[in-house]
């Protein structure tokens, strides 16, 4: 069919294109030229187990003994015996949570035993 069009109205065609081509261009050009941004550090959650040196089932003062001992936010989990009990701590990076739980296992008045999960996760905020 472009052949049966007479050449005056091959150049109107070409006019309408013109925004599009441009957009285009300076999306790519806007996508190559943009600083590679540094991948942000999110936050991680341990999960743990605590045996205490001296049973007790009060949560808060044993999420609250486990902040301030780790130096990082505390939550309880979970009961599972009057000496054992489930908490997460949340960091700020992997190395952040490697310090709070050894500074938890050097409490050895307070903690007798500290039990990983095994893995650290991004925490859900």
């Amino acid at each position: 069919m472009a052949l049966l069009v007479s050449r005056g109205a091959r150049p109107v065609r070409a006019l309408l294109a013109l925004p599009f081509a441009a957009v285009a261009t300076v999306s790519a050009l806007s996508a190559c030229a943009a600083p590679a941004a540094a991948p942000a550090r999110a936050p991680v959650e341990v999960r743990l187990m605590v045996k205490l040196t001296q049973p007790s089932e009060d949560r808060a003062s044993i999420a609250a003994e486990v902040s301030r001992v780790a130096g990082v936010p505390a939550s309880y989990g979970s009961t599972v015996s009057a000496s054992w009990h489930a908490l997460s701590l949340r960091c700020a990076d992997p190395s952040a949570c490697d310090a709070a739980i050894d500074r938890l296992r050097k409490a050895r008045a307070t903690f007798e035993a500290i039990e990983l999960e095994g893995r650290k996760r991004g925490a859900v905020m």
